[in-house]
C-alpha cells in the first residue's frame, strides 16, 4: 500500500513539530517519563520505517539521519530561547532509534505485510 511511507514522513512531521513548538505536550509525573518518551518516539518511527525498508544501506541513512535529526532539534530547542537543549534528551533519542533498528530485524518487521494481507483479503 502507498500510504505507509507517507505515514512515517507524517510521524516525522509531527515529531519536529512537537519538538520545537513552545507548548510541549504534558506528560505524567512519572520519573524519566520525559526520557521514555524520547525514547518511545524515535523506537517507533524508526521501527515504523522498519516495517517498510528491509536491513541494509537505505534503512542505515535513514537511522543516521533520524539520531541527526534529534541533536539537531535539540540544538533549535536550545537557541528558541522557550524550550532547553538537554544532551540527555538527544541520547535517549538516538537509543531509540537503536531500538527501534533491533526491533525491525525481529518478526515485528512484517507487520504491515500481515496488514495488508488482511486488508486484501477480500479483493
Amino acid at each position: 500500500m502507498k500510504v505507509w511511507l507517507p505515514l512515517g514522513w507524517f510521524a516525522v512531521c509531527v515529531l519536529i513539530y512537537q519538538s520545537l513548538n513552545p507548548s510541549p505536550p504534558e506528560l505524567p509525573e512519572i520519573p524519566f517519563a520525559d526520557k521514555m518518551a524520547h525514547l518511545l518516539i524515535y523506537a517507533w518511527i524508526m521501527l515504523w520505517f522498519g516495517f517498510i525498508y528491509r536491513p541494509g544501506k537505505e534503512y542505515l541513512i535513514l537511522g543516521l539521519g533520524l539520531i541527526l535529526l534529534g541533536v539537531t532539534l535539540e540544538i533549535l530547542q536550545g537557541a528558541s530561547g522557550y524550550r532547553s537543549m538537554e544532551v540527555l534528551d538527544a541520547g535517549f533519542n538516538a537509543l531509540g532509534v537503536f531500538s527501534g533498528w533491533l526491533l525491525a530485524r525481529t518478526r515485528l518487521s512484517s507487520t504491515l505485510l500481515w496488514v495488508e494481507s488482511l486488508i486484501y483479503k477480500d479483493q
